[in-house]
């Protein structure tokens, strides 16, 4: 039996949390799973995993050889793209998730124009706000907005992006326009749903921060929805600039309280240590630093 072959699957097993899941991934039996992971174990003359019908663990052993093979498996493949890089052009896979509104409005194209650029990539874009399982959902990269949950990732900061309150000519022509942040208390100002997004309604005043108590009847777990009902003049939203610049410009949404600006929000692409060096993850930095220095 291919020990490579083993290796791979043990590691996929761990993360995938099930020999059911390998073996739909692998296109194998279940039974060929075990049979894989058995040889491992025998050959080692130590148990990797615990496993019963109801739930699999890793041994002491297990967890200490699934990091080494980790690695071993993505040196392997960096080895890989570099003599390939030489020879043709950088080769390989990313799976990459990112917010909803940062996806659609910077990332899809910027991904879309650096899979053109090196064909031979494939790139799998997954939009989601909520946090995702990174050892079992098999996620390479991530894009966020804060830089403190995930931290078995590197981070590297991409850049930060104004945001702005604004609102539908409508809505100021029925409430008034606050000229203040503390006049915001008085308005619909739209608020997230998410425990894990917190909305930076938080304004400099001459080096002063003013955190306005703000509220709302509504509430999102999208930008976008939010921004949907600002168009329709039921509320405030704080919004990136390069969601709304069109609409500003258009006059569909009045910037409010441009002399309070409020702090930048920093991006941060988080992905795998094991991808360090790769010529497709180099090259996607690269790419980021060089297209998103004019949009964040």
């Amino acid at each position: 039996m291919d020990r490579l072959t083993s290796i791979e699957i043990f590691v996929r097993a761990v993360e995938l949390g099930s020999f059911t899941a390998v073996a739909e991934e692998k296109g194998i039996s279940s039974q060929m799973v075990g049979k894989h992971i058995r040889g491992l174990e025998a050959s080692l003359g130590t148990k990797l995993l615990n496993k019963s019908t109801r739930f699999q663990s890793q041994t002491t052993a297990g967890e200490q050889y699934y990091r080494r093979c980790k690695n071993i498996l993505s040196e392997l493949a960096a080895a890989e793209e570099d003599i390939y890089r030489e020879m043709h052009e950088p080769h390989g896979h990313l799976k990459i998730v990112s917010g909803v509104h940062f996806g659609i409005s910077l990332l899809s194209p910027l991904l879309a124009r650096f899979q053109m650029k090196y064909p031979s990539l494939t790139l799998d874009l997954v939009l989601d706000n909520q946090p995702v399982d990174v050892r079992k959902d098999g996620v390479d990269v991530i894009f966020r907005e804060f830089s403190n949950n995930y931290e078995s990732l590197v981070a590297v900061k991409v850049g930060a992006y104004p945001v702005i309150p604004c609102a539908s000519p409508e809505y100021l022509a029925r409430y008034g326009k606050p000229g203040h942040p503390e006049e915001l208390v008085g308005h619909q100002c739209f608020q997230h749903n998410q425990l894990h997004v917190v909305t930076p309604w938080s304004f400099s005043d001459k080096g002063r921060m003013i955190e306005p108590k703000v509220s709302s009847r509504m509430t999102f777990n999208s930008t976008q929805a939010m921004l949907a009902a600002a168009l329709e003049g039921a509320g405030i939203a704080l919004q990136p600039i390069f969601q709304v610049q069109e609409l500003l410009d258009q006059g569909r949404l009045i910037p409010l309280l441009e002399e309070y600006p409020i702090p930048q929000v920093e991006m941060y692409m988080f992905y795998q240590p094991t991808l360090r060096h790769t010529a497709r993850l180099t090259l996607l930095l690269e790419h980021l630093r060089e297209e998103l220095v004019s949009h964040v």
